[in-house]
């Protein structure tokens, strides 16, 4: 029996794409230059390449030792690729600056994140973010959604320098809340190759968040699959 549900936060409780967005604009504006979808897909896709990578140990930073470079090394180097050789690394930092107080101004939920969040609350279940989203723009987000004094525990990838799937990523979550069971955990979360993965390695239930409607996977298999936010009220 379940006791400790624990949510992934990007694309799982928001509107990650759009948050995005929102915080591409603000880059684009400190460089003036306009706006445009094309511009937006093609750092959209180097974000998620450069997290998809990283998370599956494709990506080697120069700071391996140091949690702290590692981060701004990983987030500067979106900038390094999508502006080239027009900036050096000191420029992509402060721009990645910049992109994450855009990050913070506007924050996008799924349909049914609040409901569904004060259900679980109110049913005593223990309530825990954990993501691979940095941790500067974090609180803000989930103050935003309007979420915060629900949760016992928030855990960024960036305490332990690890992403999901890596064990070192779990064994740093659950040490930062008070060591729960297993067994009563259920890990909530959308990406079949981080979330799920990760849950199904460390023996502990997944629920994927299949929001666009993806086809199943046979390598990575969740306990459940919802999707809509409002599902869960089926299963806890």
């Amino acid at each position: 029996m379940y006791n400790t549900i624990i949510f992934d936060l990007d694309d799982t409780l928001t509107d990650d794409c759009e948050n995005i967005r929102q915080a591409f604009k603000t880059v684009l504006e400190y460089k003036k230059e306009d706006y445009s979808d094309e511009k937006f897909e093609t750092f959209y896709s180097i974000d998620k390449k450069t997290w998809r990578d990283r998370a599956l140990g494709k990506l080697i930073t120069p700071y391996e030792d140091d949690k702290e470079k590692k981060a701004e090394w990983l987030r500067a180097s979106r900038f390094l690729k999508y502006f080239g050789d027009s900036i050096d690394y000191n420029e992509a930092v402060h721009i990645n600056d910049i992109y994450m107080d855009g990050m913070k101004k506007k924050v996008i939920a799924r349909e049914g994140t609040l409901d569904v969040i004060k259900y679980l609350y109110d049913k005593k279940y223990t309530l825990i973010i954990a993501t691979n989203g940095p941790i500067v723009p974090l609180n803000s987000k989930l103050e935003k959604l309007q979420i915060k004094k629900y949760f016992n525990t928030i855990f960024s990838a960036e305490e332990v320098g690890f992403m999901k799937p890596h064990e070192e990523f779990y064994k740093g979550l659950l040490e930062k809340s008070g060591n729960p069971s297993k067994e009563n955990i259920l890990f909530i979360g959308d990406e079949l190759e981080k979330d799920i993965k990760g849950g199904i390695e460390n023996n502990i239930d997944t629920c994927w968040c299949n929001y666009n409607n993806e086809s199943k996977s046979t390598t990575y298999v969740p306990k459940y699959e919802i999707h809509k936010l409002e599902e869960l009220k089926e299963i806890l």
